[in-house]
């Protein structure tokens, strides 16, 4: 009897940029949409605002103005933007404005990518396979993350490019040049940034799955910017920003021309050994095995054992009650901190005066003025991403197959996309709830109006459930796998118009469409009727489009 050898085809390095022939080579391809997104709209966004600021500050009076302007601003108003440092030149005044909140972006890229990298195929079962061939479950692990840092890489290399080019086509004014090491310097931060948050996920995704890791991580880092930029105001929050890698990295301001290396050596260090730990916590325990969170345990009434919407309630209710844990507690330390921002408004008169013209129709000189200024636009950002979260969750049944199981109960199918929105809405209250309860003692503490911001914080709970609806309309009508990006790409978008809107002289009626635009000043008791409107139509009208058309399609993944 004869037999033949098995054949052993070789993969082509054409059909491994498909993903075909490796866990690395996978991993690539299915990053390769995130890395242009990231990498092309960071890029662009730099060329973009260099030419604005270029059109709007040409002159060396004009420069003049912005650094007195900058420097003038106490540091408690300063807050989140970043260390003032030759803010007078293109290079300085890009890194002021604008370079503290970049690490946001691609942070969550990397977070989200590095908690789900693992720990979410495992939970799917779609690792089972892979780690049953021929392969370690080690290997799969450092290929795995090996592939999401060659493709940061990649996106670095697309900002930091895009830097240079901005520095050496803008430079209108002597300091403006951007030389390419400053311009690479900022970009290397940016990618260690985003691979210390992203590694942290990694190291705890094994351990508590995606979304705590992805919860921890992203309230680290969420929590480290803020740390680190009321650090110089706040003198007893230096320790704590200190602990993680914004604090590290508080005086590498590249494009201003102050480099600190070592700090950058730091953060890639740490950021290794996490990504270590990811990989032997992946290679030594089960697929999918993973501990849960203690936390307090809910109400007997909130168990999720009295049909769809009480299921759907009790679900969302902890991701509602963790994002108002996190914004209720940086409610807290900003309305704290306004009586030392009222004490410092009144020794300065002419400082309130220029605040009044920047600012007309906000009481300046109030805990809700403050908050008003400081808190309203960051909180509506973390709004709208809870609201992402909170959508996903409700994708997530029809995604994981879970509803197929589900809808063979004897209850109308539309009663499950209807109560899942429900319980996205009653997880919004908590939300708005528990914010409110970190500004009410925030504000008794400092001696404010404490009712005014309380009520005020009613519009965040109002943008969150708008943009809920959005996602849940177009999980409706398209998939599940589409209601979660289009909120965080909606919120991010509205976030990116207003930063920077000014500087790239954005047409009014384009910031116009901004929902964020028309929620009034509701801190210091000025509501926009058209806002308001506007929210519960796109809430409700959203509820009702998706549960709609989710009963005219099949089930999609």
């Amino acid at each position: 009897m004869t037999g033949s050898a098995a054949q052993v085809q070789s993969v082509s390095p054409l059909s491994r940029v498909f993903g075909l022939g490796s866990v690395f080579a996978k991993t690539l391809r299915d990053s390769r949409r995130a890395t242009l997104l990231v990498g092309g709209l960071v890029g662009l966004l730099v060329i973009a605002v260099s030419a604005g600021i270029m059109s709007q500050f040409s002159t060396p009076e004009a420069r003049d103005e912005i650094g007195n302007i900058v420097n003038a601003v106490p540091p408690i108003l300063a807050g989140l933007a970043g260390k003032p440092v030759n803010v007078e030149t293109l290079g300085g005044y890009l890194q002021y404005k604008y370079g503290g909140f970049l690490p946001l972006v691609t942070g969550l890229w990397s977070i989200m990518a590095l908690a789900g990298t693992l720990a979410g195929e495992s939970r799917r079962g779609s690792l089972d396979l892979v780690a049953a061939a021929p392969i370690s479950r080690r290997r799969i692990a450092v290929e795995k993350a090996g592939g999401h840092l060659l493709m940061l890489a990649v996106a670095m290399l697309v900002i930091g490019i895009s830097t240079a080019i901005a520095g050496s086509a803008f430079a209108a004014l002597p300091g403006d040049e951007i030389p390419p090491g400053a311009a690479f310097s900022f970009a290397l931060w940016l990618g260690l940034m985003a691979v210390a948050a992203g590694s942290l996920a990694f190291a705890l995704a094994p351990f508590v799955g995606r979304g705590s890791a992805a919860g921890v991580a992203g309230g680290v880092m969420l929590g480290g910017f803020l740390l680190n930029g009321y650090q110089e105001a706040i003198p007893q929050l230096a320790p704590f920003a200190n602990l993680t890698w914004w604090g590290w990295t508080a005086d590498h301001i590249p494009l201003a021309g102050q480099f600190d290396t070592v700090s950058l050596a730091i953060v890639a260090i740490v950021s290794l050994a996490l990504l270590a730990i990811g990989v032997e916590a992946f290679a030594r325990r089960d697929l999918g095995a993973s501990t849960a969170i203690p936390g307090p345990r809910l109400p007997r009434a909130m168990l999720g054992l009295r049909g769809p919407v009480g299921r759907a309630a009790s679900e969302r209710f902890p991701t509602g009650l963790s994002w108002g844990v996190g914004l209720g507690l940086f409610g807290l330390m900003i309305a704290v901190s306004g009586a030392s921002f009222i004490e410092q408004i009144g020794e300065s008169p002419e400082f309130e005066r220029v605040l009044g013209s920047l600012f007309p129709g906000i009481d300046i000189g109030t805990v809700g003025g403050f908050l008003q200024l400081v808190f309203i636009e960051f909180g509506l950002v973390m709004a709208g991403l809870a609201a992402a979260g909170l959508v996903g969750g409700w994708a997530s049944d029809e995604r994981s197959g879970r509803l197929e199981m589900l809808l063979s109960a004897p209850v109308a199918r539309r009663w499950w996309p209807l109560s899942g929105g429900v319980g996205v809405l009653a997880a919004i209250v908590a939300l708005v709830i528990v914010t409110a309860t970190g500004i009410a003692i925030g504000a008794a503490t400092a001696g404010g109006d404490m009712w005014t911001p309380v009520l005020g914080t009613a519009a965040i709970g109002l943008y969150a459930a708008a943009l809920a609806g959005v996602g849940i309309a177009v999980g409706g009508l398209i998939g599940p796998a589409f209601a979660a990006p289009t909120v965080v790409a909606l919120t991010l978008t509205t976030w990116l118009v207003d930063l920077v809107g000014g500087d790239l002289g954005i047409p009014d009626w384009i910031h116009q469409l901004a929902l964020s635009t028309h929620m009034g000043q509701p801190m210091v008791g000025v509501w926009d009727a058209t806002g308001i409107v506007a929210c519960l139509v796109l809430a409700a009208g959203g509820l009702a489009i998706g549960t709609l058309a989710f009963t005219r399609r099949d089930l999609r993944s």
